[in-house]
């Protein structure tokens, strides 16, 4: 019965993490210029085109994050209900986020004249997804808890959504509350990626293949 969800929630994360490696790792760093407008807005001109469609990407993640959402409370409503809908709610309020970021990015797309400002616009998309990562990062901690709680998921998933939820909440609240530290942060954000970029794609990699492997309706609350 959970072979539907398990599939759909896998290949959500995975179909993120692929498609923010282009709008994020690609696109958004291609033309982001830090400390320099002049060079952020000839990289803008320079790839108007491209940019669109790392709008259009983000969209796409926009939508992904939210089945996602759907997904695990499906996934997990049968082993805390009301836990299961608050961690759920958590990565909502985090895709809340990530919209209105994406919406600062949009802004020259939406006002041509505002290409001058497309600095602006890239920091300040930076600071409110900060704001978000932190939130996400809560959402995985919780997730972890579910996930030691039932018979359906390993116990080193879980482990690795604790700790790859706990790195998130480290790093991203010191880039926030703290810009001053910004040296510290970044020693701590390049000791942490790793559990940061493993821990919900271990996840994935584990629902699909426990979706895969059992026939339909026969996936059930066991590990």
């Amino acid at each position: 019965m959970l072979k539907i969800p398990a599939l759909l929630t896998g290949l959500s994360l995975i179909a993120m993490a692929v498609i923010a490696g282009f709008a994020y790792g690609f696109v958004y760093n291609l033309i982001y210029v830090s400390g320099d407008p002049v060079s952020s807005q000839q990289a803008l001109l320079d790839n108007f085109e491209l940019y669109t469609y790392g709008i259009i990407a983000w969209g796409c993640i926009i939508i992904l994050d939210v089945m996602a959402s759907i997904g695990i409370y499906a996934l997990y409503k049968s082993t805390h209900k009301k836990l299961t809908l608050f961690t759920s709610l958590l990565r909502v309020t985090y895709t809340f986020f990530l919209i209105l970021a994406t919406y600062q990015l949009a802004m020259p797309l939406m006002d041509y004249n505002e290409i001058h400002n497309g600095l602006y616009y890239m920091e300040s998309f930076s600071e409110i997804w900060t704001y978000g990562l932190s939130v996400f990062g809560l959402h995985l901690i919780f997730l972890s808890r579910i996930c030691l709680q039932s018979n359906f998921t390993p116990n080193i998933i879980s482990v690795l959504l604790c700790v790859g939820g706990i790195s998130y909440v480290v790093v991203e609240s010191l880039k926030s509350i703290s810009p001053s530290l910004y040296s510290l942060t970044d020693i701590l954000e390049s000791v942490l990626i790793i559990p940061m970029a493993i821990s919900e794609l271990a996840f994935s990699i584990w629902l699909i293949v426990k979706a895969i492997r059992l026939p339909h309706h026969s996936l059930t609350h066991s590990k």
